[in-house]
């Protein structure tokens, strides 16, 4: 499927034929354009918050640590998504080289947060990272809300399998992505089916 199918979808507003489309083809350019897509398509309710996680999560389901990191950028650059008024930005890493825009809505720094951890990931042998996306998940579904949902929670155990080799809690479904989609938005899940291998790493490590 081409970029300017994606783009005809995209000018037509057929989000939701674009939206798997987008999320099969893990390119650069096929992220920042479901990023795009689902500022538009969140701007009239004011929902950015669960469409960052609709676009973050599936991307590191399907261990494109690369795509999420280009969405997730792009979608919180929006004009459209309120910044939160304690700060602006935070720097992670030893080297300050990622940076966290603060927004209003906290699953939108979730998303990002989740991210910056995924990249760093290495198994069960980075225990540090481990630990750190163990108490970041904890934290955010502490407070309820979408992160709390039990679909929800399933596909982020998925996430913590693949990236920190954290096992799975035995009840987890077959299909956890889908069932999170389902519970985001609600009805059948239009995302592709979440692969179990992570793509290869790049050189940067920069939300870029």
């Amino acid at each position: 499927m081409s970029e300017s199918y994606f783009t005809k979808c995209h000018l037509e507003g057929s989000f939701a034929a674009a939206e798997p489309h987008l999320l099969a083809s893990g390119s650069r350019d096929s992220a920042r354009l479901l990023a795009e897509m689902f500022i538009q398509w969140a701007t009239p309710t004011n929902t950015f918050g669960p469409f960052a996680l609709r676009g973050t999560i599936p991307y590191l389901q399907n261990g494109n640590i690369l795509a999420a990191r280009t969405f997730i950028k792009h979608f919180i650059l929006a004009p459209a998504i309120p910044r939160s008024s304690v700060g602006t930005t935070v720097l992670m890493g030893s080297s300050g080289d990622d940076e966290i825009i603060v927004a209003q809505d906290s699953l939108i720094n979730f998303a990002q947060l989740a991210v910056a951890t995924c990249q760093r990931a290495n198994g069960e042998r980075n225990k540090v990272m481990r630990e750190s996306w163990v108490r970041l998940c904890g934290t955010y579904q502490s407070k309820g809300g979408v992160l709390a949902l039990p679909d929800v929670r399933k596909a982020l155990h998925e996430i913590g399998t693949l990236y920190f080799a954290i096992p799975l809690p035995r009840s987890q479904a077959g299909n956890p992505l889908g069932d999170m989609m389902s519970s985001l938005f609600g009805g059948p899940s239009s995302a592709s089916p979440a692969r179990r291998a992570l793509a290869p790493a790049t050189a940067a490590t920069a939300l870029d």
